[in-house]
């Protein structure tokens, strides 16, 4: 009697691990929504927490995020293609106005060919965008606007005619070991803050990296950017934007990295190399353009440029950076408390400039 009772509750603990079991695993499962039309309706399906998986394959489509917590994630050989469309690869924004988007992945999707841009969050709290490939997207690769804490990562951004990786109005996020090349301005930190660009590489843009201050936004401080060990080699292409309107048309090519009007950077272990204007330029922004919004404070102040290494920039200068020189290290003379010290260079204006305590 005691082994067949032995043997009913053995029975019954196994039936109860397998329903367990079975349970868990429909659980995981219904959590990855797999695409089998379109990524839309796929998106459309998927609640917040789910992982919306793309099979190999090309989509044409532009897909739209408006949930919380959504994650997106390509397989090898998925392709978003915008040939023949308008507007953006993916969008990510609430479809009530100033609603802000809680929680947001892109991982593992190449992105290409739209008009406007490889990916656009707009208000977006706690976002990742990692391994993936955003090629020839028109106006911007990758786009977080009003958007805070998040984490863009060992993606490959190509191709762009405004910038490659681009925050703007937002604040508190990390932008590292990623590859940026053949884009108007590589990398671009624009009226943010709490923003740490570490371990990049950047070459071949028109300008590798810029941290800016410009009118007419809902933000007026670029402050507290760190940029370190990158690498900001051969940003010589030729500036594609000759619109005179268009702010980026006045740009000059064969910068690394420029500092316009930013606040308390800290610049520290980058590897500055063959950028034929400036290696690291630190200037105000031009009087014409800081008089078109009376709130900017249009100085840079207090930031420091340490243990760099700033060799053979300056060869072959692009006109538009006149008056001033080319050379590895320039400042206007414009703000407070900025500082040099402890980088390896050939050329700075002025000589010497203001060293660090």
């Amino acid at each position: 009697m005691k082994h067949k009772f032995f043997s009913i509750v053995v029975s019954l603990l196994c039936l109860l691990s397998i329903t367990i079991t079975s349970a868990y695993a429909l659980r995981a499962q219904s959590n990855i929504i797999v695409v089998t039309t379109t990524i839309q309706a796929a998106v459309d399906a998927a609640s917040s927490g789910d992982t919306v998986l793309i099979p190999p394959g090309t989509y044409h489509e532009n897909v739209f995020v408006t949930k919380d917590n959504i994650s997106i994630e390509g397989s090898q050989g998925s392709i978003l293609d915008g040939t023949g469309l308008t507007g953006s690869g993916v969008t990510v924004r609430s479809s009530t106005p100033l609603v802000r988007i809680n929680g947001f992945r892109l991982t593992g999707l190449r992105i290409q060919n739209y008009l406007r841009n490889g990916v656009i969050l707009n208000r977006v709290d706690n976002y990742q965008i990692d391994h993936g490939v955003y090629s020839n997207n028109n106006a911007y690769g990758i786009f977080p606007i009003r958007s805070t804490n998040g984490l863009i990562e060992f993606n490959q951004v190509s191709g762009s005619n405004d910038t490659g990786i681009y925050i703007g109005q937002s604040s508190a996020a990390v932008i590292r070991k990623n590859l940026v090349t053949d884009c108007t301005v590589g990398i671009n930190i624009e009226v943010s803050s709490n923003i740490t660009v570490q371990d990049n590489k950047v070459m071949d843009n028109t300008i590798g990296m810029a941290a800016f201050v410009l009118p007419g936004l809902s933000m007026t401080e670029t402050n507290n950017i760190q940029i370190n060990g990158n690498l900001f080699l051969r940003n010589n292409r030729l500036n594609p934007v000759n619109e005179p309107t268009d702010i980026l048309s006045q740009l000059p090519s064969g910068v690394g990295l420029l500092i316009l009007g930013a606040d308390h950077g800290t610049v520290t272990g980058n590897k500055v190399i063959d950028n034929k204007s400036a290696g690291i330029a630190v200037i105000q922004v031009p009087p014409a353009l800081a008089a078109l919004d009376p709130r900017l404070e249009p100085f840079p102040n207090q930031n420091t440029i340490t243990r760099n290494v700033v060799l053979s920039n300056g060869s072959d200068p692009d006109p538009k950076i006149a008056p001033l020189p080319p050379g590895d290290l320039i400042w206007d003379f414009s703000g407070m408390g900025n500082c040099w010290s402890d980088d390896v260079y050939k050329t700075s204006f002025p000589n010497p400039l203001p060293a660090c305590p």
